[in-house]
């Protein structure tokens, strides 16, 4: 079976310049139609010829790769994972192909995916024995099937591709952009380098930059081809538009944000006070209560017990006595760990806002605003805490 070698790019976001380009199988049956690399893996595989066939794909792809001048760029190499195990550990095979054409270790990324083989031992292993050699080792469709965090940690690998599909899901989807955006930086603390794939538009080009991923790959920037083109102006340029735009977008939406916890902290403020000289807990917040954001209030004694049952917003009273009957009922309940609680007793003068969390008892996304206060009359320390919708002021 005839196969050559084509070369997408691969993007620095920061850099706005190619770093480095993905090697994908270019296959032809016996009739000179193309055949799909998946299709042309399983005809090696029915002739008993998987590794050998994996060993010529990888020779093509540096050998082509060579011919490109491509100076001081990575070339990413897909090892089938029929391949990933003990007995197939050749790096000195590699290293004689990369002498020939003048290449060293440091150049080639060799992308596997996390579930490549059923024993994890072995994988890492596998991993570790390459590692030594000099390549750079790249973990690919992270965020399909079995992905998980255990894995990329135990590998170290020095790249992270994400699966394409956490992009689509995060398109217009204001919880799955912050889900993306977690998850990059939680597995940038593994050390590795993130690539989004599938960056197909500006929207998606914009979503990966807000995300913080390092580098991108997709038909916005270039499609696959021999050559491995690209236009490096019009990459430059468009870059830096996006950048740009990101930016003000950016702080458009914290001035926006801003705007919105200065309100409400202007609210909390003024019931807080109302509560401190005496008024009543339920007539001190009955118009907080009627914010569109707010879901609940309640109000804590000085070691974080709640002393009332929450006040719960007519808007936000779901069928919580069916699905979260056991935690319907708050009062009484410590809330001492909270950071919530314990910024606003070292912080007393200052309205509190929390990182986003999901809160009790319906489970959703919350941000508490808390203010501590003294009765003037008895002199009883209270923290009020205010529970509002995430989206609120993260949309």
């Amino acid at each position: 079976m005839p196969i050559t070698s084509h070369y997408q790019p691969i993007i620095s976001l920061p850099h706005r310049r190619v770093v480095g380009y993905e090697a994908l199988l270019r296959a032809k049956r016996s009739d000179g139609s193309f055949c799909p690399p998946l299709e042309a893996f399983d005809h090696a595989r029915e002739q008993g010829r998987v590794e050998q066939f994996d060993r010529l794909c990888i020779a093509s792809h540096i050998k082509h790769f060579a011919d490109l001048r491509r100076v001081d760029q990575w070339l990413f190499i897909n090892l089938n994972s029929d391949s990933i195990h003990p007995g197939n550990q050749r790096a000195e095979l590699i290293h004689k192909l990369l002498k020939k054409q003048h290449l060293r270790p440091q150049n080639i990324v060799l992308e596997i995916l996390e579930d490549a083989a059923k024993d994890d031992s072995q994988l890492k292993e596998f991993v570790q024995y390459y590692r030594d050699s000099g390549f750079l080792i790249a973990i690919d469709d992270f965020g399909t099937g079995h992905s998980n965090f255990d894995r990329v940690w135990e590998l170290k690998p020095n790249i992270v591709k994400l699966d394409r599909s956490m992009l689509v899901n995060a398109r217009n989807n204001p919880g799955r952009q912050r889900w993306l955006t977690r998850c990059i930086a939680l597995l940038r603390e593994t050390g590795a380098l993130i690539i989004v794939e599938g960056v197909e538009t500006h929207d998606d080009a914009l979503l990966a930059i807000d995300s913080d991923a390092d580098l991108a790959q997709g038909y916005l920037f270039a499609k696959p081809s021999a050559s491995g083109s690209h236009d490096q102006a019009w990459l430059l340029d468009e870059l830096q538009k996006l950048h740009h735009k990101s930016l003000y977008d950016q702080s458009e939406r914290f001035r926006q944000h801003t705007q919105k916890k200065l309100e409400l902290k202007n609210s909390v403020l003024e019931a807080a006070q109302a509560i401190a000289q005496g008024i009543d807990f339920n007539t001190a917040t009955n118009q907080l209560l009627q914010h569109s954001a707010v879901e609940r209030l309640y109000l804590l004694n000085s070691e974080g017990i709640q002393i009332v049952e929450s006040l719960v917003a007519q808007h936000a009273k779901q069928d919580i006595s069916q699905t979260y009957a056991p935690l319907s009922r708050s009062d009484g309940a410590l809330w001492a760990r909270r950071a919530y609680f314990r910024n606003a007793m070292e912080y007393p003068e200052q309205v509190q806002l929390s990182a986003p969390y999901i809160g009790l008892p319906n489970a959703n996304l919350n941000i508490t605003l808390s203010k501590a206060l003294c009765r003037v009359y008895s002199a009883e320390k209270n923290v009020l805490c205010v529970d509002i919708d995430a989206q609120y002021l993260t949309e």
